[in-house]
């Protein structure tokens, strides 16, 4: 369908628009041609008004305004019907151990067939088999975990997708409790489906060594991929509630299609109740921390000590602060090029001594130092918080909040809302879920962010136990935008799909900071890409990705309203200039001996900490290639 807006121009709709959008970025912004301000005016008017009837005009994401929407503004659409990715999550209760069955809902985004547009895993709580929704493209997905081999009725719990044996294709890691009628769960039943690259997965967790976490009690909650040891496979960090289990766990990948369980050796858990881990570097140093949130005042912050193992930073780092941790996300809140931690927890309207304060914010003050404002910053309040993602919204160059929460029998948490947090610009965020649409009130639980309809506004898929799913389109008029996604394939010393990069944007005089991490929030991942709001920019000035091991690449003058895909350099060539020479060499030599803690490792060609004349002689044996 199509409409005609008031200077006369044709509005497409939302299918359309995705096919002329190349077209119209050519003629619109490419060549610098703006609407006069008047008539922008009128256009912009005119848009809002569409947009909140959730009528969705085409084209206009990929305009430039002269002033930017109020901070406060961002507008769902609910899609799950008319996209075909819906179904009802039922939790097997007798299959879940200690009445648990409220808690679970998983699910995992990723490009499973590399076709582009991203597709969603979701766990259905083991009453039904679970789905995996392939996006067609058009506005639609297509249930097709059957025909991939994953249609499979368990307790699944937790989700993340990674590359885990780096063969350009995105596997999936479920968390589970199994198939048991007593109420207790059954232990090593966690799956990995390894892709095979033709619409099929394998399920491999024992062979990779990675079906068990909790011995005693299956425990099995979230989890997350990164490389936290940077030799450019993904390694596995897997939470367990239940603290007795001793279920939490840190798989080391061998990079044979096989993981070591380094738990006790490389990380000491200690009593840990926990919900959600993510890996992402805090300090700036290339070694990516492990966080964990978890219940009863136990979340983790793991410092990296670059060898291999983390030392509980917790208390020294002014964190753990959360009385009850769940979810949990990462983003630079403030703008000043450091990541900060947002972790859900509880929030009581009659506090209580250990319950009842709520989230929390940790502000990166660098050195491994937060400050905690989560009250101040008017994000505390999220009621019975699970899930929660960082990520622009309104694309105004501020990272926002999603949050979901929910707990059945409870009076006070009985039809609440989920949450918007509008990030004002001025350390604090205004709440905008109902007012936007997003009005679905039940026991959310995952809540991962995506651009299914790639049209550069971020869209959000959530699941509610013992309940329908949601995917929520985001239709906001706002800014203009940059979308990166990352190709590793030809460099094998950096993680697949760039997890552990680092990407800088400069517009003008403003500079934003985004982490590769995959957006774990609880029992849930997102898409694995970098994504920027821009507010009123044209063009990006400087677009540098920071890649694991210290290699780079920087772009100027980089055209915005784009997806882009940047590939890394390959293993020698250290400059990132697209050739091996001389640059390059030089690098080498100043790399030269032993590396001790350094996070620059790009010299390092057989990545044994030294770099000598092995690899010299491997580079100068790629000379003039690329």
């Amino acid at each position: 369908m199509s409409s005609t807006a008031p200077n006369g121009t044709t509005a497409h709709s939302p299918w359309e628009r995705l096919h002329v959008g190349s077209d119209y970025m050519s003629g619109h912004l490419g060549n610098g041609l703006l609407c006069a301000s008047a008539t922008w005016a009128t256009w912009a008017t005119w848009a809002a008004v569409r947009i909140r009837s959730v009528i969705v005009i085409g084209c206009i994401s990929l305009s430039v305004s002269t002033e930017a929407l109020p901070a406060q503004s961002v507008f769902f659409e609910d899609t799950t019907v008319a996209s075909g990715a819906q179904f009802f999550h039922k939790p097997n209760g007798l299959a879940i151990p200690g009445f648990q069955d409220w808690m679970p809902a998983g699910l995992a985004v990723g490009d499973f067939n590399n076709d582009g547009w991203q597709d969603i895993f979701w766990a259905s709580g083991g009453t039904d088999p679970d789905h995996l929704y392939i996006n067609d493209g058009d506005g639609t997905f297509t249930d097709a975990a059957a025909d991939w081999g994953v249609a499979v009725v368990h307790a699944a719990c937790g989700a993340c997708a990674g590359d885990y044996n780096d063969d350009g294709w995105l596997d999936i890691y479920v968390t589970s409790f199994g198939n048991g009628s007593n109420n207790q769960g059954q232990v090593g039943k966690n799956r990995l489906y390894r892709n095979n690259g033709n619409g099929t997965f394998t399920e491999v967790a024992a062979e990779a060594g990675v079906n068990v976490t909790g011995v005693t009690i299956s425990s099995g909650y979230g989890c997350a991929f990164g490389d936290y040891d940077i030799d450019g496979d993904l390694d596995l960090a897997v939470t367990a509630w239940f603290a007795s289990a001793h279920g939490n766990r840190l798989f080391r990948n061998d990079g044979d299609g096989t993981f070591t369980d380094v738990t006790g050796s490389a990380i000491d858990f200690g009593s840990t109740w926990g919900f959600q881990s993510s890996f992402a570097d805090m300090d700036g140093d290339g070694w990516p921390e492990l966080l964990i949130a978890a219940d009863f005042g136990t979340s983790r912050y793991f410092r990296n000590d670059t060898n291999g193992s983390f030392t509980n930073f917790t208390i020294e780092s002014g964190t753990g602060l959360d009385q009850n941790g769940m979810g949990q996300c990462v983003g630079d809140f403030n703008q000043d090029g450091l990541l900060d931690w947002y972790v859900t927890s509880i929030f009581t309207d009659a506090q209580q001594p250990g319950l009842g304060e709520g989230n929390k914010l940790y502000m990166n003050q660098s050195g491994h130092q937060y400050v905690e404002t989560a009250v101040a910053s008017g994000v505390a309040d999220g009621g019975w918080g699970w899930g929660a993602v960082a990520v622009d919204m309104n694309n105004d160059t501020w990272p926002d909040i999603v949050e979901v929460n929910g707990r059945p029998s409870a009076t006070e948490f009985s039809g609440e809302q989920e949450y918007v947090w509008i990030n004002q610009g001025d350390d604090t965020f205004l709440e905008a879920a109902l007012d936007g649409g997003m009005t679905f009130q039940a026991e959310g639980k995952a809540c991962s962010y995506l651009d299914y309809d790639r049209d550069g506004a971020m869209d959000i898929a959530i699941t509610f136990n013992n309940a329908t799913n949601k995917l929520y389109r985001n239709v906001t008029l706002g800014g203009t935008w940059i979308h990166l996604s990352f190709d590793t394939q030809n460099n094998p010393l950096i993680a697949p799909n760039g997890m552990g990069a680092v990407a800088r944007v400069r517009i003008g005089e403003k500079s934003l900071v985004g982490t590769v991490d995959s957006g774990p929030n609880f029992l849930g991942t997102s898409e694995i890409c970098a994504h920027f709001g821009l507010g009123t920019a044209r063009v990006i000035d400087t677009l540098t990705i920071t890649w694991p091991r210290g290699y780079v690449t920087e772009l100027t003058g980089v055209a915005v309203n784009q997806h882009l895909v940047i590939v890394s350099p390959t293993k020698y060539d250290l400059d990132g200039n697209g050739s091996i020479g001389a640059s390059d060499l030089s690098l080498l030599l100043g790399a030269w001996g032993d590396l001790g803690t350094s996070g620059d490792r790009k010299a390092d060609g057989n990545n044994d900490g030294v770099v000598n004349s092995a690899d010299l002689a491997a580079l100068l044996g790629a000379w003039g290639g690329r």
